[in-house]
């Protein structure tokens, strides 16, 4: 083998190699494919419920919050890289082994979650009692405003017509 085909070689498998890693496969996860993983917008392998679908987190907004679960922002803060990535594997809860039975993440997905938790902590936690008073909040007024401008219609369609039969009652003289 030559010289030059050898310098060759190694350049081809140096830019596989980086463009493999720039592609996100890594031994320690992708935590924006955990991110899709966590919410659903990407399906796990085996068919398994989305996590959003039992627990809040923050960063996903106040639709995204489900009070089944407890609030994984800070489970990585919690329980340590080691402690998420053993929960990951055996799921030690019992609503957790009723739905992952047949159904258990992929070690991929494993790291990936593992990878999204560890940058979680850094979020600030949203107490659940606030969002559901902003949700309330909003909702009333919503209906407070719009019964608000029903009533200034009806208002209108009703007591003008009384008004301007009393003007023209009083203007032909007919009530003094």
């Amino acid at each position: 083998m030559s010289v030059n085909r050898f310098i060759g070689r190694c350049m081809i498998t140096l830019i596989m190699l980086t463009f493999f890693t720039s592609l996100g496969f890594s031994a320690e996860g992708d935590p924006a494919r955990g991110k899709a993983l966590f919410i659903g917008n990407i399906s796990f392998e085996e068919g398994g419920a989305p996590c959003l679908a039992c627990h809040g987190i923050a960063g996903v907004g106040f639709a995204g919050h489900s009070n089944y679960g407890p609030d994984l922002t800070a489970v990585h803060e919690n329980f340590g890289a080691e402690g998420v990535a053993g929960i990951l594997q055996s799921l030690p809860f019992p609503s957790m082994e009723a739905i992952y039975i047949n159904r258990p993440l992929t070690e991929a997905e494993q790291l990936d979650l593992a990878a999204y938790f560890s940058q979680t902590s850094q979020l600030s936690v949203v107490p659940s009692n606030a969002i559901l008073a902003l949700q309330v909040s909003c909702l009333v007024i919503a209906i407070l405003g719009i019964t608000f401008l029903i009533g200034l219609r009806r208002m209108r369609a009703t007591r003008q017509p009384l008004i301007d039969n009393q003007r023209n009652l009083v203007n032909k003289g007919g009530l003094q």
